[in-house]
């Protein structure tokens, strides 16, 4: 334990000393993506519309000269600009179209926002459940101001919020109810506000889509909020285009077949952005019995589901910190899942896999992980019972319906994957692929770093279509012979230390993959900056300037109202 805390306070200390501001100066903003994709332009507090919060990298510490646009149309204000987060008002001249954020002449890309009409309300500790709602005269409880949304109404939550009082289910919030396409009901913390859901001793779940008749529960989004429970913090069944954003989300005594942020039949959910840390107990009652507890878990026929941009680190706690595994809940249930994206990712400190594809069918649509950078998964122990310890794996099963087919294959691609499988045991590894020859696999552009007595693939794993191109090896001796192109070299680090896994000149990872498809990096970086892709989650930018170590738990945004 003392050993992983110092790794992560290196990590921090890492983090907070930065990068020169030559470095940040030196590339174009990059949106990465939005709280909200739609909202109104009037209305709200002084008539001026929605707040939209747009995270990414590169927009400069304060505002300056520096612009937001809407579609063409300058925002009205921005009361919150940092490197990494923005928070602006819409106004009158935000239009649909594009936000666009440009730092220093440089502009950049854009992603969608729809101006359309809808209410907006407002909950503070100081306000009142007789209000009306508006932001000079707030409801008092966010359960009252969640009863009052309509299909495109948004409420914000203002700062102080701390509560764990229970609306309904064992919840603090029962999301009992939908918003329509194109017209989501948003809970959304107000720019800057520090808002709790829950503790972590009760209730059982911060916010809830229940299992009762009227599910689906659909088009929500939840963002900027702290959540805690004793259980789930959020629990999304039947959840459809949902969009969870930037929240902070903890479960230390969460325990039992469940995760911290668990979606069963949940389709067409983005998870972009959160940080998911402490999820799991590591005793209970005294027995370690968490095989079946994870910090994020998509079960039950979740299919079309984004998992990007966040940090997941469950801190010993739980087994997994991202599970894709459907089991049956009844007759027609627990088919293998497809449509999952997992990317950008940041992964550390998992006593089972850092990602885990346990049940999935690449040949009914997408399954891939790249970008992400994984460390120190596969802790150890035994979290009750047998699993797999390894930064990725794939496993060939299935619980219901066929075997996955052999027609398409889980794409495993420009992932920096480094001290995997620090349990050094035969069921711990950097990949576990235990494919039974029922599932294919492609690995390109990955880089395995692993430390002593660690091994890049798991021994239950097997070569049984498994194929992929130019993945760096360092630490295991030479990469597999059933892989071709491999490097086999130190991948030069920036600083292991502090867990700056970016290159440096002369790494033998850049301009060393093949073209990959993917457009950017962890860091927003475009791909290829110099003859061909680099190998790994970052793509050497072509500046010897020092480099930003890996981004905090708490990824900062930016806000545009």
């Amino acid at each position: 334990m003392q050993n992983r805390h110092k790794c992560f306070l290196l990590f921090l200390l890492g983090t907070l000393l930065g990068a020169p501001a030559s470095w940040a100066q030196s590339l174009p903003p990059r949106i990465f993506f939005s709280d909200l994709e739609s909202g109104p332009n009037t209305g709200g507090q002084n008539g001026k519309g929605a707040f939209v919060t747009i995270y990414g990298r590169n927009f400069g510490a304060t505002r300056g000269t520096s612009t937001a646009t809407v579609g063409g149309g300058a925002v009205d204000n921005c009361p919150l600009w940092t490197d990494t987060k923005v928070a602006c008002q819409l106004g009158p001249a935000a239009q649909t179209g594009n936000i666009v954020i440009s730092v220093g002449g440089q502009a950049s890309n854009g992603v969608p926002f729809t101006v359309r009409p809808g209410n907006i309300y407002f909950v503070s500790p100081v306000g009142s459940d007789t209000n009306p709602g508006t932001f000079a005269a707030p409801f008092k409880t966010p359960a009252k101001g969640k009863n009052a949304l309509t299909p495109g109404d948004t409420l914000y939550l203002m700062d102080g919020i701390n509560t764990s009082a229970i609306d309904d289910f064992s919840a603090a919030l029962n999301l009992r109810s939908s918003g329509a396409p194109g017209l989501p009901k948003a809970i959304v913390a107000y720019p800057g506000a520090s808002v709790t859901l829950g503790s972590d001793a009760t209730p059982q779940r911060a916010i809830l889509a229940p299992d009762v008749v009227g599910k689906p529960w659909t088009d929500w989004v939840i963002a900027g909020l702290t959540l805690r429970a004793n259980d789930a913090a959020l629990e999304m069944v039947g959840a459809q285009r949902w969009r969870v954003v930037g929240n902070d989300i903890s479960c230390p005594n969460g325990h039992g077949a469940s995760a911290c942020a668990h979606g069963d039949t949940a389709l067409f959910v983005k998870f972009l952005g959160n940080n998911v840390h402490d999820a799991g107990a590591n005793l209970v009652g005294g027995i370690a019995e968490q095989k079946l507890y994870h910090s994020v878990y998509f079960s039950t026929d979740s299919n079309h589901v984004e998992v990007g941009w966040n940090t997941i680190v469950p801190n010993g706690g739980g087994c997994r910190a991202l599970q894709f595994h459907s089991s049956p809940n009844g007759a027609g249930t627990g088919f293998n899942q497809f449509d999952l994206s997992v990317h950008d990712n940041l992964i550390h400190d998992a006593r089972c896999d850092g990602i885990n594809f346990a049940t999935v069918d690449p040949s009914q649509g997408k399954v891939e992980a790249y970008n992400n950078v994984i460390y120190r998964a596969g802790l150890g122990p035994d979290p009750g019972a047998s699993a797999n310890y390894s930064c990725i794996a794939v496993l060939g099963g299935t619980n219901a319906g066929p075997l996955p087919g052999l027609s398409a294959a889980v794409q495993i691609s420009n992932n920096t994957l480094y001290d995997c499988g620090a349990r050094r045991s035969l069921d711990s590894g950097g990949m576990t692929t235990e494919t039974n020859g029922a599932i294919a696999v492609a690995m390109n552009n990955n880089i395995l770093s692993l430390l002593t007595g660690e091994t890049y693939f798991t021994a239950s794993s097997n070569a049984a279509h498994v194929t992929g191109s130019n993945n760096l090896f360092f630490g295991a001796a030479a990469g597999p012979k059933f892989l071709t192109g491999n490097v086999n070299a130190d991948p030069k680090f920036a600083n292991t230390g502090t867990l700056n896994l970016r290159l440096v000149p002369g790494s033998p990872a850049i301009d060393a993959g093949i073209t990959s498809g993917i457009s950017t990096d962890f860091d927003g970086v475009a791909r290829p900056k110099g003859a061909a892709f680099d190998i790994g989650a970052f793509e050497f930018p072509g500046t010897t300037t020092a480099q930003q170590p890996n981004p905090p738990a708490n990824l900062r945004a930016v806000t545009v109202r």
